[in-house]
């Protein structure tokens, strides 16, 4: 289902089958994306609420969805690394969000919280990192939709893109 109200029995087949069987036509491809993926990303925030902090636009014959493989497979699914830096550099941390927003931005879906302390252990060992396989649950954003990362810091600060560093899994399916 494309962002939208989800439908139950679709979803349960989808996790039983490993995939969701609306893009039974589509290619899935696992990407991990950092700061140079998005659209935007950084900018000052906001302690006590989600500012958002990185954008992504879907481009056409595409949709995306956060996270990738399945968590009964460990060694197929994406796994995250946060590090969000001020420009000293020092670490700015709090609560990040990602969401699939709709074109207009009146339609937002919030996909999942963590806490950022949890997200930083290390790049390369997926014993330390936090597993994010893909959110079957959760609908997919289409052409002109949008993936987006939200930030609720614990304290005022600024994200500076340019000392930032993540690794965000997200399935990407080829509609063409």
């Amino acid at each position: 289902m494309v962002l939208g109200l989800g439908n139950g029995v679709a979803n349960q087949l989808a996790e039983t089958l490993g995939r969701d069987p609306e893009s039974a036509q589509a290619q899935a491809f696992n990407r991990d994306f950092n700061v140079g993926n998005f659209d935007s990303f950084g900018g000052d925030v906001t302690s006590g609420k989600f500012t958002e902090i990185g954008r992504f636009e879907v481009p056409s014959s595409t949709e995306y969805s956060w996270g990738y493989g399945r968590a009964a497979n460990p060694e197929n699914q994406g796994y995250l690394y946060v590090d969000l830096q001020n420009s000293t550099p020092d670490p700015v941390e709090g609560t990040i969000r990602f969401t699939l927003q709709s074109a207009t931005g009146r339609q937002e879906i919030v996909v999942a919280d963590f806490d950022t302390e949890k997200l930083d252990a290390s790049k390369t060992d997926r014993q330390q990192q936090v597993p994010f396989p893909e959110q079957v649950s959760t609908p997919k954003a289409s052409e002109d939709s949008f993936i987006v990362v939200k930030f609720d810091p614990a304290s005022n600060d600024t994200v500076e893109s340019a000392e930032s560093e993540v690794i965000l899994p997200v399935t990407e399916y080829d509609l063409s």
